[in-house]
């Protein structure tokens, strides 16, 4: 009789909230930051170099950059190595002055960074405040045009006299490269038409004042 009355007042305790967990059940099922810790911060970069570097500052702060450039200009992080597919570069760019039509976007696949533009190889993925792309590559005094400047709804345009925030991806296969412009793929290209192999960076137009976040270049 006494262990039927404890079971219905346990019942009871249940009922309302009010009891005890029973052994081996959690008080609590909501994950604690032991169970789940959060991730690490993104340190960022934490130097460019720029070539050309007359005409052009950077300021690197947190990991994030504002790069002011006067000739156009291609960067890089310092220390970085050659990619071989696969491999994905991606940055958040937000242009806070310039003209409309003065493109910045992703670089890779690049040789011969350090050098004159006739010794230089690499592709580009660049926006403009039109809401357009462009895929070019670069192969010494050649820049043939792979996706000619082309207007997508993913891609933000300029609003109030400068830009807003574009995060842009570009996933090198052995086959085939997506670019992709705020989570929306913009183009699919056979990898046989681009530089794929080396250095990632930034490609930066004339004349403009551009901040650069969360660059990452290295496994998809």
């Amino acid at each position: 009789m006494h262990r039927l009355l404890a079971c219905a007042a346990l019942a009871v305790l249940e009922a309302c909230g009010d009891a005890p967990p029973r052994a081996g059940t959690p008080a609590d099922s909501t994950p604690s930051a032991t169970q789940a810790p959060p991730a690490a911060a993104d340190s960022g970069v934490a130097a460019w170099t720029s070539n050309p570097a007359e005409g052009v500052t950077v300021a690197v702060q947190d990991g994030s950059a504002t790069v002011q450039t006067g000739p156009h200009a291609v960067l890089w992080p310092q220390g970085a190595t050659d990619l071989a597919p696969p491999y994905t570069v991606r940055a958040t760019l937000t242009k806070d002055s310039g003209r409309l039509h003065e493109g910045y976007g992703l670089v890779f696949g690049g040789a011969g960074l350090e050098g004159g533009e006739a010794g230089q190889a690499y592709s580009y993925f660049l926006v403009r405040g039109d809401g357009s792309f462009l895929i070019k590559r670069r192969d010494a005094a050649q820049t043939p045009v792979i996706r000619d400047w082309t207007r997508h709804p993913s891609i933000n345009r300029d609003a109030g006299g400068s830009g807003r925030a574009n995060r842009l991806e570009v996933h090198v296969g052995a086959d085939t490269v997506v670019f992709i412009a705020n989570g929306a793929e913009v183009a699919r290209v056979p990898a046989a038409e681009l530089a794929v192999s080396g250095r990632p960076g930034i490609r930066i137009a004339h004349d403009l004042v551009l901040r650069v976040a969360g660059f990452r270049a290295g496994a998809p």
